[in-house]
Parts: C-alpha cells; sequence; structure tokens
C-alpha cells in the first residue's frame, strides 16, 4: 500500500467511525447535536459520558471538552479531577481557548494538579483570558514571569499555533 493511499484510507476510517455521532439526527430543531450531546440534554450522563469518551479518544476536541466537565462534576461518571485535567489537557494542547481556561483555572486551585501559579498563568496566557493572567501573575516574581512567559513560547513554537485555534 503507498503511503498517500493508506493515509487516505485512514482518514476514510476515521470519517466513518465519527459518522454516527457527527451526523445522528437531533431532530429539526437541533441538527448539530451529536449522539453524545443528546444523551446529556435527555438527562443520560452516563451514556453521554461514554460517547464523548468514544470520541474524545479519537481526539474530538469537543468531546474532551465535555467529557472534562463530566469528570469535573461528577456527571455520568464518578467526580475525578485528575481525569478532568487530563482531558482539558488533551483540548488545551490541541489549542483550544475553553480548555486552556479551564486548565488555568484548576492549576491555580490545585484541583486534580499540583498547585502551580506559573502553569496557571501559562495556560490563562495561551487561552487568552487576559483578566485571569493578570490576577495571578499579580503574585509572581520576576523570575515567575520570565518562566510563564518561557512556557507560553515554548508551547507555540511545539504546537505551531499562536496560542488560540
Amino acid at each position: 500500500m503507498t503511503h498517500r493511499f493508506s493515509d487516505l484510507l485512514r482518514g476514510l476510517l476515521l470519517l466513518v467511525a465519527l459518522a454516527p455521532t457527527r451526523w445522528a439526527a437531533a431532530g429539526d430543531d437541533h441538527p448539530g447535536l451529536t449522539e453524545a450531546d443528546q444523551a446529556y440534554s435527555s438527562g443520560d450522563f452516563e451514556r453521554a459520558a461514554a460517547l464523548y469518551r468514544r470520541d474524545a479518544e479519537l481526539g474530538v476536541v469537543a468531546a474532551q471538552l465535555n467529557l472534562a466537565f463530566l469528570f469535573l462534576d461528577g456527571q455520568g461518571v464518578p467526580a475525578d479531577p485528575t481525569q478532568a485535567v487530563l482531558w482539558f489537557r488533551r483540548a488545551a494542547e490541541q489549542g483550544n481557548p475553553e480548555a486552556q481556561q479551564n486548565l488555568g483555572t484548576l492549576y491555580r486551585e490545585g484541583r486534580g494538579v499540583e498547585q502551580s501559579v506559573v502553569e496557571a498563568a501559562k495556560w490563562y496566557r495561551l487561552a487568552g483570558a487576559q483578566t485571569d493572567a493578570a490576577a495571578v501573575e499579580k503574585a509572581l516574581t520576576p523570575e515567575q514571569k520570565a518562566e510563564v512567559t518561557r512556557l507560553v513560547a515554548d508551547w507555540k513554537s511545539r504546537s505551531g499555533a499562536p496560542g488560540r485555534r
């Protein structure tokens, strides 16, 4: 199999795997809802968690974000801030500003991770959450502020992103 054909086949398989959730009919009034979103909206949080996990493991940012919130709130899964951090991080690493801001908050509060104002400030800056970043950075030493600047620059160079996608 040629490299180009295998890439095409891999893309087609991913599309087929996502098809049941991406194009699930949610009724004429909400055609953009996925099957997981429908389960969540109807209060079937266990099913929503299972469906979001399936898509989250495939790298779907919205599913990663939603699954993180379920773990944070204990809806359909046991409350587990460590799992919330894992899923927020996966979405944040893909440039999702909402996940980046939530990850910053968890670092600021020390929920699911060791508390770190430097990591909190980094994620807030990447998210463009200037108010949160400014509040956290007031407590930083000049050395810590320099570390945040370095971490943000490193992340941006690794991801090839300007910080918001």
